[in-house]
């Protein structure tokens, strides 16, 4: 069954499989190495993934003036703000090994993240995890 099928275009669909598949072929890394050691390619803007025992959690890009890697470090550090930073600073701190990313590098990240959310929803019915709105309660947490 083409999922695909009645929510886009046909380019829009070649551009989203294309990007998909340029994901899945990056190498997954440990949440355990350094990205500030981590191959050159996290030096420069782009894409990434953050996954979970083998499930996606976050899609994220850098913004402008920024690269893959100092992303990764503001999550992991807890000093980007987000859930996703909260949460791999805090309750999943001691369970980094379970814990993979993969990225690639691009000129427009927020572009891709959008198209690679896209296919994600449209798999799915939902957003990764740390990719959707905080409900009511979260950000009540969030003021206390």
């Amino acid at each position: 069954m083409d999922v695909y099928r009645h929510v886009m275009s046909e380019d829009e669909k070649k551009k989203i499989l294309l990007l998909r598949d340029k994901m899945n072929n990056q190498c997954l890394h440990s949440a355990l190495e350094s990205f500030s050691e981590s191959r050159e390619t996290a030096n420069l803007p782009g894409v990434y993934e953050i996954n979970h025992h083998g499930k996606i959690i976050y899609i994220g890009g850098n913004p402008h003036q920024s690269n893959i890697r100092d992303s990764l470090n503001a999550h992991f550090s807890g000093n980007d703000g987000l859930p996703i930073g909260a949460w791999l600073s805090g309750p999943a701190k001691d369970h980094w090994k379970a814990i993979k990313v993969r990225w690639m590098t691009c000129s427009r990240p927020h572009e891709v993240v959008f198209y690679l959310l896209q296919d994600y929803y449209i798999k799915y019915g939902t957003l990764p995890r740390f990719n959707k709105p905080p409900t009511s309660k979260q950000q009540q947490q969030d003021l206390d």
